[in-house]
């Protein structure tokens, strides 16, 4: 334990960042002792590669995350792309954990009125994983006299129409659809990396053309022109001719990417290369009856309803009409034929070469599917370095593991 505080003390002056240590028997003869090993050492004392993961002479330990002190000024409403009304902390900066953090989350009504947040308070500040800032608590007797609690707003801050709080869930929502924060963020995720990746067009430029109103919906981003976009910067020819040309470069995109982009409730990356898969146009889709939704693969009653409850919306059947009329036109899935069709593979962990990504391309180039959950109708989990619980649940329900390099003979084989 002594390595160990004096590795915690040391942490923050190295060039890297770290939130914890490994302890292990550094000895050879020990390692390999009957009563130590691996997880799933055979009695002949020899372990699996992939099992080499697990080692019983090792276990990690992390450090308690760094917390720091400091004031509320004000509690803000974030509004996100599906009208949740986030309250968000504005703190006086503080540096915690190598950076200086002004802003920290507060998830939403109840969290507030259980920590009995207010604006002003002095409050412990840390970073959940070392990441994600959050108000741990209020500093009890640094509560200024006459601090009122903090009421939540009835409305969104943004258009003003009067929220919502669905029976069973914890967040208000803004239910405007055409609330401008709901269709600036609309827009960046659709054009973003998890939807559509239209090069070039990021949070500000989609804020600079919903500004200067060079478009007002999703589908005017396909209607966009040269002589639109000339005025926004000056000796912007190039700049603008770039634009265009990523837009138009996606408008071919496979289908499962305008699926994940348009943002429907319940519906991942996985979900939507289903939804793909099985359906095979966004007309199909739309029309798609809710027996159908349930025999997706994946898929359960409350996701089934969900993507039929946004299909039936007219608001996003006018939506898509207008898509596809602005002349997006989304591949289908190729028919594949692999060796690995009806296979469902889970990914954990960090592979030597392969990057996750990489890794399910591979996969579904031969006819797989990934899952981001374990269960009893996984074929394999693929485990890299650091695999966390969805390892040990595969053993538990004595589903095979591959390290890369027995995906790769899997691969070569089908």
């Amino acid at each position: 334990w002594a390595a160990i505080r004096e590795l915690d003390d040391r942490r923050r002056a190295l060039p890297f960042g770290t939130d914890g240590a490994v302890v292990k028997l550094d000895a050879f003869a020990q390692q390999r002792h009957p009563r130590v090993g691996f997880r799933g050492m055979a009695a002949d004392g020899q372990a699996e590669a992939a099992r080499k993961l697990s080692p019983r002479w090792a276990c990690a330990f992390k450090f308690p995350p760094d917390r720091a002190e400091t004031r509320v000024q004000e509690i803000t409403i974030q509004v996100g792309r599906t009208g949740v009304l986030t309250p968000v902390a504005e703190l006086e900066p503080v540096l915690l954990a190598g950076t200086t953090v002004r802003r920290a989350t507060l998830h939403n009504a109840d969290e507030i009125a259980r920590k009995d947040v207010r604006p002003g308070d002095t409050v412990l500040v840390e970073k959940a994983g070392e990441i994600i800032p959050a108000v741990v608590a209020v500093v009890p007797g640094r509560r200024a006299p006459g601090a009122a609690p903090y009421v939540f707003p009835r409305e969104c801050p943004v258009c003003r129409t009067v929220a919502v709080r669905p029976e069973g869930e914890v967040a208000w929502r803004c239910p405007n659809p055409d609330c401008p924060e709901q269709v600036r963020r609309r827009i960046e995720h659709f054009a973003s990396k998890a939807g559509v990746d239209i090069d070039g067009l990021g949070e500000e430029i989609v804020g600079q053309l919903l500004e200067r109103g060079v478009i007002r919906r999703l589908p005017d981003l396909f209607r966009l022109r040269l002589e639109d976009l000339l005025p926004l910067r000056k000796s912007g020819e190039v700049w603008a001719a770039n634009l265009i040309a990523g837009i138009g470069a996606r408008r071919e995109v496979e289908l499962w990417r305008v699926i994940n982009g348009l943002g429907i409730p319940q519906v991942g990356a996985a979900a939507a290369k289903e939804l793909a898969r099985t359906f095979r146009s966004l007309e199909a889709l739309l029309d798609a009856p809710f027996t159908e939704l349930c025999r997706v693969e994946g898929f359960g009653e409350k996701t089934a309803q969900a993507v039929r409850a946004w299909c039936e919306q007219p608001v996003n059947r006018a939506l898509v009409t207008d898509l596809l009329g602005a002349g997006l036109a989304p591949r289908a899935p190729a028919a594949v034929a692999g060796g690995l069709v009806g296979k469902t593979f889970v990914l954990t962990g960090t592979l030597p070469t392969l990057a996750r990504e990489e890794a399910a391309a591979l996969i579904e180039a031969s006819g797989g599917r990934v899952s981001g959950s374990v269960s009893r109708k996984t074929h394999y989990v693929v485990a890299g370095e650091e695999a966390g619980s969805k390892l040990t649940k595969a053993r538990d329900l004595g589903i095979p593991v591959l390290d890369e390099a027995g995906l790769r003979a899997l691969l070569a084989g089908g």
